[in-house]
């Protein structure tokens, strides 16, 4: 079979020969990594951003320190803020 050919199957139909859809046609082709490198997703930059507090000097954030031991369990002074583990009543989070 032809690289340039596909076999589709569609509901009702016999299964017939179709040519493939070039992907550079498209009109998002131009943000894929193929079309530019600077394109390519950099997870490790996702997650190095930080919050930076001097953008907004007039909002007031709240700010938690969170404790982990080797399991991964938070131990915090906050527990109420941080329990969500009864999910049985609604209220007592709200």
């Amino acid at each position: 079979m032809p690289g340039n050919k596909c076999i589709l199957q569609l509901r009702g139909l016999p299964p017939f020969l179709s040519p493939k859809y070039d992907l550079r046609h498209h009109p998002n082709y131009k943000h894929t990594t193929e079309a530019n490198k600077r394109n390519t997703f950099n997870a490790a930059r996702l997650v190095n951003r930080r919050m930076k507090l001097h953008q907004h000097p007039n909002e007031q954030y709240t700010l938690y320190e969170v404790n982990l031991t080797e399991d991964h369990e938070v131990i915090s002074e906050d527990e109420d803020i941080l329990n969500y583990d009864d999910v049985d009543d609604p209220e007592e989070f709200a």
